[in-house]
């Protein structure tokens, strides 16, 4: 710690302001011994009486340890600023490779002078990647071999590699208050942690979660495999949770909270994951499911439940009985509207709330994917009235269990988006949001400046950095990784470096350098598997082509694909800056591109009025962002987080460029690839684009040449947008001059289509693309030769008219004529080179033998 003191009215002024911000006692305790020391002993006993200090508080305090002065730089003269904040400052944050504490999987202890807090953030709220501090929660990963999706509840006996994000519990229970909301993108831990605080705070057996556990880990010197033999269902379930917990970082770091809270509280534990249905009546009944398989989890748990004799039993089991026949009895045909049972989902958790309250006292509710009934309502085809009484229901459920619930100790909704559940500022409107991604400046400097935990082992730091994971944790996974391959030792920097590249990037909460749980898994699975196959592996290659998307083939963007569908245009305007941006900031591609800040300033989705006739960038961004496209740069702007997601945005820019169809076939989007092909006299791709832009035109034959050749050069034009058309050797992404269609088709140098490009020397015009277009008739599009015979006449039509005289500059050319009509496309073409613009056109085989 550093300070300077001028004077002590200074001193004075820097430290009534400082009691207001360093909140935490330790860090309140060292600025008030600084200023005991700098300070006349008047002056000391002033603030002592000020606040009330009895004199036993103030020898404590006289005897707090000095912090250590550090070489301080000399300030510059014309320095002014007069902000108290310049009188001290902290050590800079630790990197993410740097977390505060690393426990190895074999530690029992944990000395509390290892747990060291890390410093307080920069001030200056700026870039993310200044303000936001790194993770610095303790760290245990257990078990070696590691698998793309491993329950809590695995075995250890299988040797899986895990992760310990025990400190969830602790970081519930200390941040989560009577109704709060979490929404995190999928796959990353929030199925996982909802076992953990299941299991962790339930007072059922829960036999159906740890059934896949053997009995003999239950075996140890105490007990023997007779007594375990011996024991009921629900002591096996409590000695296997307990086994869960042993050595985790929950029990040793807060032993008191685990005995406090272990198997204490009874739980209701909601997924509403499969609350969809082509109708209105389906998605009434899949709600009713939903509720009615919470009173069937309490039914078959009450029937093993031998803790104590209760009651209230009976009546319970009669209520969870009388649910679940309620839920058997629904029956009307999948088109009936479904309207007499709108309130049945409701009367339902009703009555389960006030039988197990009397039954078992109040609960904790947990509901997992809050949001999927109202992402399923916004894809329904329905009419929109059934779109809204949906939704009314769906809000009236959720004011039921969080607002007008007066057996709830704690509420938290899981989901991926932040959906609004008022309406004119009714409904459950007590909701506590709990960001995990950062929504706007005024939330990012709050979580800031009232953070008393300076580590995450508790508080809502804790909360956060138990969904992902950070640094430490994938380095310390790689290490584990190597007892199954040992040929991840020796690389592993340069692997750690390839998985940075790939699926870093994200914030989450305050923390910096967040890695996508799941592909960072699948990844090192993949890699070991590739290594462990080979004798001799080229590991650094394998370890590239490891690099894979994971994360995104796990899930659909359904949303996403929809409104790219509906406007394609102003979707390409806004992902080329991002594109550029990330290509600007990581890939070095773009040389004289200047970045620009993608706005987004509020982060709240409501999917009613993504049902408008225009397209909203702030909703397409905030859905980007809460689904995990997307992650915040700035306090109000947002980028590409990693490479990963940099090449699904890729495949969305095909989309709207292509369409749906073109993007989704096996067609090459590498730099220069359409470029490269027509160098070689191919026409794959082109072919792919003419019928990609004959989907815009019907299939009437008043349609001619001219037309095609219009939509072709639209299409042509957005692929040079992502570099298909770029030369392999450029690093910047330059669209290609395109020359404006010809209105007159008849005489010399009228063609259909001409574009300049670069040629293989890389010079810029230099090499030219003629195509000429040939209709086909409606009669004659099931024949082949035809197709080609009508290519062949457009190709011959180039020469004959001689339009390679409007190329001047050209030193390259590919003629192509194309015969088009309906899906059908027919291609043929011919190269021409020559030495310099007096020389004659030659004819060649390909034109890729030199430059590139």
């Amino acid at each position: 710690m550093e300070y300077e003191v001028s004077d002590h009215k200074q001193l004075d002024s820097f430290f009534n302001t400082s009691r207001g911000i360093f909140k935490h006692p330790q860090v309140q305790s060292w600025v008030e011994g600084i200023y005991r020391r700098h300070v006349s002993p008047p002056s000391s006993k002033r603030l002592c009486s000020d606040r009330g200090d009895s004199p036993q508080q103030r020898k404590a305090v006289d005897e707090l340890p000095v912090p250590r002065k550090r070489h301080s730089p000399a300030k510059s003269p014309s320095s002014t600023d007069s902000s108290p904040f310049k009188l001290i400052s902290f050590p800079a944050s630790p990197t993410p490779e740097q977390p505060t504490l690393s426990l190895p999987p074999s530690s029992s202890s944990l000395p509390s002078s290892s747990l060291s807090a890390p410093a307080t953030p920069n001030q200056a709220f700026g870039n993310l990647a200044e303000v936001y501090r790194p993770s610095g929660s303790p760290i245990r990963v257990t078990g070696t071999k590691v698998v793309t999706s491993v329950k809590f509840t695995e075995s250890s006996d299988r040797n899986l590699c895990k992760v310990d994000k025990s400190l969830v519990c602790k970081g519930f229970w200390d941040s989560v208050e009577e109704a709060s909301r979490i929404c995190l993108p999928r796959r990353s831990g929030k199925t996982y942690n909802l076992t953990q605080l299941l299991l962790f705070f339930s007072c059922m057996p829960e036999q159906a979660k740890v059934k896949t556990m053997p009995d003999s880990l239950l075996c140890n010197g105490d007990i023997t495999a007779e007594d375990v033999a011996q024991m009921d269902l629900a002591t096996k379930c409590r000695l296997k949770r307990e086994h869960l917990f042993e050595d985790s970082l929950l029990k040793k770091l807060h032993s008191k909270f685990y005995h406090e809270h272990f198997m204490k509280y009874p739980v209701l534990h909601i997924n509403f994951s499969k609350c969809k249905g082509e109708t209105f009546g389906d998605f009434i009944i899949n709600l009713c499911g939903a509720i009615a398989a919470v009173a069937q989890q309490w039914l078959d748990n009450c029937h093993e439940d031998k803790s104590k004799d209760n009651p209230d039993k009976d009546a319970l089991y009669k209520c969870l009985n009388r649910i679940v026949d309620k839920y058997g009895s629904i029956s009307f045909d999948s088109g009936s509207s479904g309207a007499q049972y709108t309130n049945l989902a409701i009367r339902m958790f009703e009555m389960l709330s006030r039988a197990i309250c009397r039954a078992y006292g109040q609960y904790i509710l947990l509901v997992d994917e809050y949001d999927i009934p109202f992402t399923s309502i916004y894809l329904a085809d329905w009419d929109k009235k059934d779109k809204k009484a949906a939704r009314n229901i769906m809000k009236l459920l959720y004011q039921t269990m969080l607002k007008d619930n007066d057996n709830l100790i704690k509420g938290v909704l899981f989901g991926v988006f932040e959906v609004p559940l008022t309406e004119m500022g009714s409904g459950a409107n007590n909701i506590k949001e709990i960001r995990m991604v950062p929504t706007d400046e005024k939330d990012i400097r709050a979580s800031i400046l009232t953070a008393d935990c300076l580590h995450s082992r508790d508080g809502l730091d804790a909360l956060t950095d138990s969904f992902w994971f950070n640094a430490k944790e994938v380095e310390q996974m790689l290490d584990q990784s190597t007892s199954w391959c040992a040929k991840v030792a020796d690389y592993k920097m340069f692997i750690m470096d390839q998985i940075r590249e790939w699926y870093n990037g994200y914030f989450i909460g305050r923390f910096k350098g967040k890695y996508n749980p799941w592909s960072v898994s699948s990844y090192i699975e993949t890699l070991c598997a590739l290594l462990n196959s080979q004798v001799t592996p080229d590991i650094k290659e394998i370890a590239r082509s490891a690099a894979r998307k994971y994360w995104v083939t796990t899930g659909t963007t359904e949303m996403i694909d929809a409104q790219i569908d509906r406007y394609p245009s102003e979707f390409i305007h806004m992902a080329k800056r991002l594109l550029c941006n990330y290509e600007t900031a990581v890939l070095k591609h773009t040389e004289e591109h200047e970045e620009t800040h993608i706005i987004l300033n509020t982060a709240q989705l409501n999917l009613i009025v993504q049902d408008t006739d225009y397209f909203s960038e702030s909703a397409f961004l905030t859905m980007c962002l809460y689904s995990g496209y997307l992650t915040r740069r700035l306090s109000t702007s947002v980028c590409i987080p990693n490479h990963e997601v940099y090449r699904v945005w890729l495949d969305m820019f095909a989309r709207a460029v292509l369409g749906s169809n073109m993007a989704d076939s096996s067609i090459n989007y590498e730099r220069g690839a359409l470029l490269k092909e027509l160098w070689q006299g191919k026409t794959k791709i082109l072919k792919d684009l003419a019928i990609s832009s004959h989907s815009v035109l019907s299939n009437h034959n008043e349609y001619l040449e001219k037309d095609y050749a219009n939509h072709f050069a639209n299409k042509i034009a957005a692929v040079s947008r992502f570099g298909m058309l770029t030369h392999p050797n450029q690093k910047s992404v330059q669209l290609s001059e395109i020359v404006p269609i010809r209105e007159n088709h008849t005489g010399v140098g009228k063609c259909d289509y001409i574009m300049r490009l670069h040629s293989t020397h890389n010079q810029a015009n230099q090499f030219a693309a003629i195509v000429e277009f040939k209709l086909i008739e409606k009669t004659k599009r099931g024949n082949p030769a035809h197709h080609q015979q009508l290519a062949q006449r457009g190709l011959d039509q180039i020469a004959k008219c001689d339009y390679s005289t409007c190329l001047v500059g050209c030193l390259e050319r590919i003629d192509v004529g194309i015969a088009i009509g309906s899906n059908v496309v027919e291609a043929v073409c011919r190269l021409y080179r020559r030495k310099n613009t007096d020389s004659p056109w030659e004819e060649v085989g390909t034109l890729a033998d030199v430059g590139c």
